[in-house]
């Protein structure tokens, strides 16, 4: 990915083709979050946990591309020189002393070479690193952004596909050829006789005399006309980012301004209609494939279909490697297929890459055909041609003409600062400061403004990168915010997510825990698990994507002490109580863990190596995982009972022995302990101390020279042999044992599971739900593959462990659930993988046992577990009984060998499943198990008791999965048999359970028409589902009264969304707040879904009033210039029951100010009317009116020479759709 632009160009060839073919998933983890946690750490002077860090994101990220890299011969050790590269390139330009500082921790650790460090520190201090070195995107702004250039174009493509707009239908006619048994090519030709053909049309004729292949002819047709189609549909996509580049330049050439938080949210939605073309090509491309696939023309052509298919189906794969490509690399990618290529165009424009800007110039001459046709360096090549006649390079920062200046990379860097941090308003001021050799820097200090009140947010600096200072007051609002919106995990034992997260991303240092991430849902986990921190620091990073807030949090060990002592589940494996960690690693039988893993190793092998792997290189690595995991089992016994001062004087005395073996005897007494304590010390990276006083020593001895006392220090060092390697490097502390913890605990649980000493359901969840937490640290969840990555020293032990702990969870699960995996091994990371039907297995498991709260998953990567699962629902038809108050059966759901026994009750008015327990985890489980059946329900405490209920009614019930619906209707047919339940009612139920509903949430909603007026009802006879609506109406910005009502009458009551709600809500889903924006799409997504079912007409209104409630605030009044209107102010007043707008306008060179008033008339209508005199100021009037709103108003004179303007409903609905009117015009219609 854009990760290693800015390298020499040698190198960026072959590196880049091998991080760009580098899965999504595994990068955004493996880069971002170590990366960036890497650079925290080192501005808070943890240089070496800085250093550890960036060694684990390199060995992940080669493990996660091997065969790339190896291709390109990139070894593990380069890759992880260029991530040394990156963070001090990064830290140099806030910090150079730090950046200093842990350039040489890199150096003692021997991440890299003195003499490299030194060469690339003395590249810093010339400021030529930024183009010889590792560039950062997406971390780091960089200097190849648009500018006003590519803005230009983008506004020309827009004018383009306006001019060359043509009917979609004459497009879909060619595109659904096949489906008259005609060629899309011949259909084509047919209508290129017509006169008046559009350009790109012309073009694609054209190219086309070259194409000797019928398949291909059809596949360019296809692939240009559905390129063509999403230009022509979404031109006004590219001219809004024109014109919000020219916002922003114009923004940042200011003094001093203000950016509305609605502004930051209309970029937003902006960025995503970009986004949104790119997919609609996949979308489109997929159509017709399948339209094709079931078409009688292909079906008599099935080869030709076949290569259809190749020549059109995205690769997404490729398409991110072309989308991000650098000139060089464009060669690589000659053989990427014509759909691929359309995708990627526009994802590239999207991201500003180099492919993007040559399919801009060459869509801006109508030439789709090339983008489709040529490969991606002959597209670049013709592109080039086009730039270079305008005096412009493809890469508009590169041009001659119009180059990048500060204010062009100000304005980029200010639109990606923007679409990530937007819920406020925010005031910009300009500041300065001497940089580097004297030389001024520039940027921008950031205040939250609150009307008057302001609040400092941080500094934005630009300059050759971009960093954002992150101020103290901000960054502790971050983390309030992380922590108000920490999932309640009481009630539940957390020691298991607690030791794999050890194992992972989280490590202890003395007396404290720490923590670091950039996502937002692993610092809420952290928080609800461990409570507030004790401090945390951080530092936020620009970037294409907006901000990055990387965050290292810290907590006292007491906090350790209270999960590990309160655990029950330790307590069950171990036998007692553990009060801290030390207690937790000595209670651990060591012994019996390595025997365990001995006997299951002829079984683990088949599973260490890639299949193609030889045996005897397999045997070799199952006895190196092995012997790892020897030596950290005899160092934790060795240690047992011992504390750390007690514990490294042992050391000292055992390597004291192994120093006096490997001299001869001629080192012995108090000098080999000494060179003991010395060697030790070396290792710990005292290094400056040791060597001085080694070299002493030598001095002191008696027939031993210098030479010969640094020869056994360097075998020692060597790890020629283990254990003495191990004594120096202390292979029992925390930093490696805290690796093998949670799956050594694995292992004791799953044995004794097996022997029945443990209950087997609970073993599997607890598994579960400990080995997600894993996926969750340093793992990955694909759609095809599931994989853990285990790296560090003894990493082969830890790896071989977790293989044995699969192997007895094997032995647990149904046959239909067995699984394999395999061991992929690098240079010291060992990556556990299942795929294909293996992972889809495992994901069944995970699906039902990963972490949740209230049903809901603590981590985005488990939604990939919810594709596999297979619920299956037993009626126990015994148990269908009449009871005192109502009729009830019992009924369970089971997905990889775990299930849940649920009730089922027909109550006075509704269906209703319960489950209770006063075990938080079970319920939490119930509450997953559902969810996969199809039923939303959350998990709630019964009032203050220790008991928790997940609980769903009809309307809930009927949207489930059939299976569920057909046992929940055999429940109610059964007591209507019996005349336990009424006709009417039973009626009623069956009704919904056997037709199932288009519900929202499970809740089932009447849309239609009445009298040309919108419905949009909510019926229930529980007055607790009218109040659930209104509860998720109003956690989506709606106001009661004014966007919905409430009533109940009778036995039922109903919940109306009004007009005002629908416009609101589709305000909301576009511009609302983050946790908003996405319920209310989704609901509207489910309104639109029944209105298509109401018929076209409902659909249409619906859709019109969407339109509106989308426009609303979409524009800017203050500095409005059109028609020769120019609006100079704008201000606001509500008073009584009226609303007053006044505004400041120039018209027609005439400045004026008019007073509007809004009212009701007698009959409830919205009106506005204000006053002028003269007939020149009435004509002045009426265009004001007329421009602003679209509709001309009424004139009415009186008797007095005043002339009354008036406006209905209809004006002052347009009039909302400026950001300055917008929220006071919808109060005050709402009163």
């Amino acid at each position: 990915m854009g990760v290693w632009r800015r390298r020499g160009e040698a190198a960026t060839a072959g590196l880049s083709a091998a991080l760009y073919s580098v899965r999504r998933g595994l990068y955004s983890e493996a880069v971002v979050s170590s990366v960036a946690s890497a650079v925290v750490l080192a501005e808070v002077g943890q240089f070496r946990e800085a250093v550890q860090y960036v060694q684990k994101a390199a060995k992940a990220l080669y493990e996660g591309a091997k065969e790339v890299f190896e291709r390109v011969k990139v070894t593990v050790q380069r890759l992880v020189e260029l991530f040394v590269e990156a963070v001090t390139r990064m830290l140099a330009w806030v910090d150079e002393h730090k950046a200093y500082l842990f350039l040489m921790a890199a150096v003692a650790a021997g991440v890299v070479a003195l003499s490299a460090a030194l060469n690339l520190w003395g590249l810093i201090e010339l400021e030529k690193l930024a183009h010889a070195a590792v560039g950062m995107p997406p971390f780091v702004a960089g200097l190849a952004d648009a500018g006003g250039k590519a803005a230009e174009r983008f506004k020309a493509l827009a004018e383009r596909y306006e001019r060359w707009r043509v009917d979609e239908n004459v497009i879909n006619e060619v595109i659904n050829a096949p489906l008259n048994k005609e060629r899309p090519y011949e259909a084509l030709l047919r209508l290129a006789k017509s006169p008046n053909l559009p350009r790109p049309l012309v073009e694609l004729r054209k190219a086309l005399m070259n194409v000797k292949d019928e398949a291909e002819k059809d596949a360019a047709v296809i692939a240009t006309l559905v390129l063509y189609k999403a230009l022509i549909n979404n031109a006004e996509a590219y001219r809004e980012w024109a014109e919000l580049y020219k916002w922003a330049k114009g923004l940042v050439e200011r003094q001093e301004f203000t950016v509305a938080a609605e502004e930051a949210k209309r970029l937003r939605g902006s960025q995503r209609g970009l986004e949104e073309v790119a997919e609609e090509v996949i979308e489109e491309l997929n159509r017709v494939l399948v339209l094709y696939s079931q078409s009688d023309f292909y079906k008599e052509k099935p080869n030709i279909l076949d290569k259809l298919k190749q020549l059109l189906e995205v690769d997404l794969g490729e398409a991110e490697e072309l989308a991000k490509a650098r000139r060089n690399e464009l060669y690589e990618l000659g053989d990427v297929n014509m759909g691929t290529k359309a995708y990627a165009a526009l994802l590239s424009i999207t991201r500003g890459g180099l492919y993007g800007h040559a399919a801009t110039l060459l869509m801006g001459k109508g030439a789709l055909a090339d983008v489709v046709l040529l490969t991606p360096k002959g597209a670049y090549d013709k592109a080039k041609g086009i730039a270079k006649k305008r005096g412009e390079s493809v890469d508009p920062s590169r041009s001659p003409k119009g180059a990048v200046d500060w204010e062009d990379r100000a304005a980029s860097v200010l639109l990606w600062f923007l679409s990530g941090y937007g819920e406020a308003d925010l005031k910009f001021r300009p500041v300065e400061k001497r940089g580097k050799k004297g030389r001024v820097e520039r940027g921008f200090q950031v205040f939250r403004a609150y009307g008057v009140v302001e609040a400092f947010v941080g500094e934005l600096w630009i300059g050759e990168v971009a960093y954002f200072n992150v101020s103290e007051e901000e960054l502790r609002r971050r983390v309030e915010e992380a922590m108000r919106m920490a999932p309640d995990l009481s009630g539940m034992d957390t020691a298991p997510q607690y030791v794999e997260w050890l194992a992972t991303d989280v490590s202890t240092s003395w007396r404290q825990i720490v923590a670091g991430t950039v996502h937002p849902w692993q610092l809420r986990w952290y928080f609800g698990l461990l409570g507030g921190p004790k401090w945390f620091s951080g530092k936020a990073i620009v970037t294409r994507e907006g901000i990055k807030l990387a965050v290292v949090a810290y907590w006292s060990r007491e906090r350790e002490d209270e999960i590990l002592r309160g655990s029950s589940w330790l307590k069950s494996l171990l036998g007692h109580t553990v009060n801290n960690w030390r207690e937790l690693v000595d209670a651990i039988d060591w012994s019996w863990v390595l025997k365990k893993v001995e006997e299951l190793a002829d079984e683990l092998k088949p599973w260490i190596g890639p299949k193609g792997m030889s045996d005897m290189e397999r045997e070799g690595l199952a006895r190196r995982m092995l012997s790892e995991l020897a030596l950290l089992a005899h160092f934790a016994e060795a240690k047992r009972g011992k504390n750390d001062s007690e514990w490294r004087e042992e050391r000292i005395k055992m390597l004291a022995k192994a120093v006096e073996d490997l001299s001869g005897g001629r080192i012995a007494g108090d000098f080999a302990k000494e060179l003991a304590r010395l060697i030790i010390y070396y290792a710990e990276r005292h290094k400056q101390y040791a060597e001085k006083h080694i070299n002493k020593l030598a001095e002191k001895l008696v027939g031993v020279s210098n030479k010969e006392v640094w020869g056994i220090v360097r075998r020692v060092l060597s790890g020629e042999d283990p254990n003495v390697y191990c004594l120096t490097r202390d292979c029992a502390r925390d930093a490696v044992v805290r690796k093998f913890v949670a799956p050594a605990l694995e292992l004791v649980m799953l044995d004794k599971a097996l022997r029945g000493e443990f209950d087997r359901e609970e073993a599997l969840l607890l598994f579960g739900e400990m080995y997600a937490t894993a996926l969750a640290g340093d793992g990955a969840v694909g759609p095809y593959d599931v994989w853990l990555t285990v790296g560090g020293e003894l990493g082969g032990g830890a790896a071989l462990l977790r293989l044995a702990t699969l192997h007895l969870l094997n032995q647990l699960l149904p046959d239909e659930l067995k699984l394999g995996v395999r061991v992929y091994i690098g240079e010291g990371v060992y990556r556990i993988a299942a795929y294909g039907e293996d992972a889809a297995k495992f994901k069944r498991l995970l699906a039902v046992s990963a972490p949740s709260d209230g049903g809901e998953y603590l981590s985005e990567k488990f939604n990939e577990f919810m594709k596999e699962t297979q619920v299956e629902v037993q009626l126990d038809k015994n148990s269908i009984r009449r009871t005192k108050r109502n009729v009830s059966a019992d009924l369970t759901l089971s997905e990889a060998g775990v299930a849940v026994k649920y009730n089922v009750y027909l109550r006075e008015n509704k269906v209703e499943l319960q489950f209770l327990s006063t075990d938080r985890s079970r319920a939490e489980l119930a509450a997953r198990l559902l969810k996969r059946a199809g039923v939303n329900a959350e998990v709630k405490k019964v009032g203050n008791e220790d008991v928790w209920q997940v609980r769903a009614t009809t309307d809930k019930l009927a949207a489930g999965h059939e299976e569920l619906r057909e046992a929940l209707a055999e429940i109610v047919k059964t007591a209507r048999d019996k005349g336990w339940v009424d006709e009417k009612k039973a009626r009623r139920w069956l009704e919904k359970l056997e037709k199932g509903m288009a519900a929202w949430e499970g809740k089932k909603f009447m849309v239609r028409l009445v009298e040309g007026v919108l419905v949009v009802r909510f019926s229930s006879t529980s007055r607790e589902s009218l109040e659930e609506v209104a509860r998720e109406f109003k956690a989506m910005g709606l106001v009661e009264g004014v966007h919905f009502t409430v009533r109940w009458g009778g036995e039922r009551g109903h919940v109306y969304l009004l007009a005002e709600g629908v416009r609101r809500l589709a305000w909301v889903s576009t511009y609302g707040k983050e946790g908003q924006r996405p319920k209310a799409a989704g609901f509207l997504k489910f309104l639109k879904e029944k209105a298509k079912k109401r018929g076209a007409e409902v659909l249409r209104k619906l859709e019109a009033l969407l339109e509106e409630g989308r426009s609303r605030g979409a524009l800017r009044l203050a500095g409005l210039e059109k028609d020769g209107v120019k609006v100079l102010d704008v201000k606001t007043e509500e008073k009584d029951d009226k609303l007053y707008i006044t505004l400041r306008a120039e018209v027609d060179g005439a400045v004026g100010e008019y007073k509007i008033t809004f009212y009701r008339d007698r009959g409830g209508a919205r009106r506005l009317m204000f006053y002028v005199r003269g007939g020149e100021a009435v004509a002045r009037a009426v265009k004001l009116v007329e421009v602003l709103t679209g509709e001309r108003p009424s004139v009415a004179e009186r008797p007095d020479g005043l002339t009354r303007i008036g406006g209905a409903g209809r004006h002052i609905d347009a009039l909302a759709r400026y950001e300055e009117l917008r929220e006071a015009i919808e109060r005050w219609s709402s009163r």
